[in-house]
């Protein structure tokens, strides 16, 4: 059975015998940074999402449905939550537009009819020249080179930069374009080039052929086409010159038609004494201001998106996560450096977490599982404060942050996941753990279900239902046929075992002892760490990594990786779990006998 995946992190439901869509975080497949395709820009959900969009008419922005969903809610976000940047990066944009209004396509959002489209219409015109719309039949192209535009996330974890790649059309099914692998995640919405110049279509999910979960770089992808929605887009272009005239307002339209949006109202970042006198209709004390300024919402856990070049997103203080644009901008100390304003701090947060001394520190929500290895979150439930060191907080600890008795946590439930211990909460499926965690035996255990290749304790940690294990080594796998071209993901092999063939690594897993880059799956090598020089990944508090591992802040806390927990290294010297990492498949049998006989029962 083809297995989909969405581009972007949106969980969705299918329909017996109808093809499996599910979350896939991956970037442009072999691109090239991109300094064109000026109106290819980058769309910002305050909520946190990012996609990729394309000026199509001087006040349009044509993107994928899924890309303007309100969370897991099936309905499009406010218009006030989105903000289009233009430039070559998210941080570096040159061009900020507001959005008055978006419109979905009508149909399911869950992919199956072939309705992923959606436009918004910008409160003012685009600068920059728009890019024709191709209305034809997509089966002319098919065999053609096409060019895929986007800010998706890079293999090396970084995201909001534009990248550009040339691949093939393969071939048009049910609505949807089908291409050589190309996109990934933050691509969504980003536009199919035609030899012609033309788009044809907007990216949508990437998916496999074989049965196995797809994954970027191998995984071929799917762009909805265009031409059921000539009608649909041409009204939108219609509707967003057809101004009707009104008294000018501060709230961030042109409600006058003299494509001048709230003019004679307070620029972003000036002073003022109420919401109706601002441009986006917010006056706030905001930041490190000393008095009240115009601003925009934002999402603080997220200070350096969604603000003008020189601003950053602020709460608005007493434990709110209500945020705000605020004057300034990231800068140069790393956690835990003393300082006097949140500018002078990489993570743009500069507070007193209750010991007497400001010092730079990450952002997050209490009961929100947004801090990493050996921290917690001084805040309450619900409220903003920041992650620190965890013998900093007497109190109850909340959702993921650790723990060593039932009693340290709010929830009552301290779990033992493989060596790391943090406080969890019973469930009955993934839905009752929520983002980042996933129910296994009934308890919420961190991190996403693995795809094939991805760390795993048992059968429930794995997409597959399969967990195999050889010697020390754990992993997720599923059954392969080795006649089969690309019948495993990039990196591992179909090999025997077991009286079955399956996906086995072909290098070393996370982990595991290496040398260079070279020798991981992950294609990253760290030197140094507690485990000694293994094989990692590139981590946050929405990539969590597998069982047995924690994420742990490195660079002054600029970036986290993936290292074997610390009660898995102790008395182990530097070596850690690296010993007889890629040993072979002798111990594989037995470990897969009881998963076949599972396999038949479901």
């Amino acid at each position: 059975m083809r297995r989909l995946s969405l581009l972007t992190l949106l969980a969705l439901g299918c329909a017996a015998g109808d093809p499996v869509f599910d979350g896939s975080s991956q970037p442009i497949v072999d691109g090239e940074l991109e300094s064109g395709y000026p109106e290819v820009v980058f769309l910002y959900n305050i909520s946190g999402a990012a996609c990729t969009a394309t000026i199509i008419s001087p006040r349009v922005v044509l993107t994928a449905k899924h890309c303007v969903q309100d969370g897991r809610n099936s309905r499009a976000a406010p218009a006030s939550n989105f903000r289009v940047f233009v430039g070559r990066s998210a941080r570096s944009a040159t061009a900020q537009y507001l959005v008055s209004e978006v419109r979905p396509v009508p149909g399911r959002w869950d992919l199956q009819d072939g309705s992923d489209v959606a436009v918004l219409i910008l409160s003012s015109p685009a600068a920059e020249a728009p890019r024709e719309v191709s209305f034809d039949n997509p089966s002319s192209i098919v065999g053609q080179s096409f060019t895929a535009v986007g800010y998706g996330q890079t293999p090396s974890g970084g995201s909001g930069t534009k990248y550009s790649t040339e691949k093939l059309v393969r071939f048009v099914r049910n609505g949807f374009v089908f291409v050589s692998p190309a996109v990934c995640s933050g691509d969504s919405g980003g536009p199919l080039v035609g030899e012609d110049g033309r788009i044809w279509g907007v990216a949508s999910f990437i998916y496999s052929e074989s049965g196995g979960q797809p994954n970027c770089g191998t995984a071929p992808g799917a762009y909805n086409a265009l031409n059921r929605y000539r009608d649909f887009i041409e009204q939108a272009i219609v509707d967003s010159g057809a101004c009707v005239p009104s008294e000018e307002i501060c709230n961030g339209i042109d409600d006058n038609c003299d494509e001048v949006v709230d003019e004679g109202c307070t620029a972003t970042g000036d002073p003022c004494t109420g919401d109706d006198e601002c441009v986006g209709g917010a006056c706030r004390m905001v930041g490190d201001a000393t008095s009240r300024i115009c601003t925009l919402a934002c999402d603080p856990l997220r200070p350096n998106l969604g603000c003008p070049a020189d601003m950053y997103c602020a709460t608005e203080g007493g434990g709110s996560c209500n945020g705000f644009c605020a004057p300034g901008g990231a800068g140069e100390l790393p956690l835990e450096a003393e300082c006097s304003a949140d500018s002078e701090c990489q993570s743009a947060l500069c507070t007193d977490p209750g010991d007497g001394i400001r010092r730079c520190l990450a952002p997050c929500q209490g009961d929100g599982a947004d801090c990493l290895a050996g921290e917690v979150c001084a805040a309450v439930a619900g409220s903003c404060g920041a992650c620190v060191p965890e013998g900093l907080v007497a109190g109850l600890r909340g959702y993921g942050e650790p723990c060593m008795a039932d009693e340290m946590c709010s929830s009552g439930l301290c779990f033992d996941d493989e060596g790391v211990s943090y406080c969890s909460r019973p469930c009955t499926d993934d839905a009752a753990c929520g983002d980042g965690f996933h129910c296994r035996e009934g308890t919420c255990a961190r991190g996403p279900r693995e795809s094939v290749g991805g760390g795993c304790v048992n059968n429930e940690d794995c997409e597959s239902g399969i967990c195999a294990t050889s010697g020390d080594r754990r992993w997720c796998t599923d059954f392969c046929n080795p006649e089969e071209a690309e019948a495993c993901p990039a990196g591992l092999s179909c090999l025997p075992a077991g009286g079955e063939t399956i996906c086995v690594p072909d290098l070393s897993l996370v982990g595991e002892a290496c040398l260079e880059n070279a020798e991981c799956t992950t294609g990253l090598c760290a030197f140094g760490t507690r485990a000694g020089d293994v094989c990692t990944r590139l981590c946050d508090a929405d990539n969590a990594c597998s069982p047995g591992f924690e994420c742990l802040r490195i660079d002054g806390g600029a970036s986290a990786i993936c290292v074997p927990a610390a009660s898995a290294t102790s008395g182990g010297g530097g070596g850690g779990c690296a010993a007889g990492g890629r040993g072979g498949l002798g111990g594989l049998l037995f470990a897969l006998a009881g998963l076949m006989v599972l396999r038949r029962r479901r």
